[in-house]
């Protein structure tokens, strides 16, 4: 996942509350154009996180109690924590935090959305565009996401790439067998990092976002086919896996 610096705070309330006031103020990007970056935004990420640890199981509290906890002076910009952190279950965070927790913490601190599933990793940071579905008069086959040209582009499972390069559409794209015998597909990247037949671990840098092919804004394309190659819901088949887009 992306990394994030982080700037301390005294407690988890002013944060939580300086969460809420940004998220108000944002605007909803058009159809495939990055969000603005707040500095509000970086100035709450510290706090916030600090709140959700809390909440996961750092403390033996309730997620009310770890709420009420003060936040430690220094927080360091990089942030290792235990194998064995994980979110409780039945626990629910407001979406905001929890939006932010998926963007910064480790895949393995969220349980899979569905038993028996494996947990996936998030393609990329950045702001949902569009969804599966119709639109503008066709069918959307994936999700997109968008951010600024570079960021990173994970693979989304432990997988094989099928292909790395050009394609119609999508001017540069990447594909990639995933764990469980569907076909990722990252279309627009800007930059791909790995070739055909190489074997790629979930988390791994892959591609950047890019603006090519079909285009209106910087962002990423991802599609997920099933073994027959139908092209179904990536969002549905992402929150399965623990992933929120």
């Amino acid at each position: 996942m992306p990394h994030h610096r982080l700037n301390a705070h005294t407690s988890t309330r002013p944060a939580t509350r300086a969460l809420l006031d940004s998220t108000s103020r944002t605007r909803r990007p058009g159809r495939h154009r990055a969000a603005p970056q707040s500095s509000m935004r970086t100035t709450f990420r510290a706090g916030a996180l600090a709140a959700f640890v809390g909440a996961v199981g750092l403390t033996a509290g309730t997620a009310a109690q770890a709420a009420a906890q003060p936040v430690p002076p220094q927080i360091p910009s990089d942030i290792a924590l235990p194998d064995n952190v994980k979110l409780p279950a039945g626990l629910v965070l407001p979406p905001e935090i929890d939006d932010l927790a998926h963007d910064v913490l480790p895949p393995s601190v969220f349980a899979p959305g569905t038993p028996g599933i494996k947990s996936a990793v998030k393609p990329v940071s950045g702001t949902v565009t569009s969804g599966y579905g119709p639109r503008w008069g066709s069918h959307h086959n994936g999700v997109d996401i968008a951010n600024k040209i570079g960021t990173p582009i994970y693979a989304v499972t432990d997988g094989v790439v099928l292909e790395s390069g050009p394609a119609s559409g999508f001017g540069q794209w990447v594909r990639v067998t995933q764990d469980d015998g569907t076909i990722g597909v990252f279309g627009h990247v800007d930059q791909s990092f790995v070739r055909p037949g190489q074997k790629v671990r979930a988390g791994q840098k892959i591609a950047t976002v890019g603006n090519r092919g079909q285009s209106t804004g910087p962002h990423l394309h991802y599609e997920v086919w099933d073994a027959n190659g139908t092209k179904i819901n990536p969002q549905v088949w992402l929150n399965k896996r623990g992933v929120h887009p």
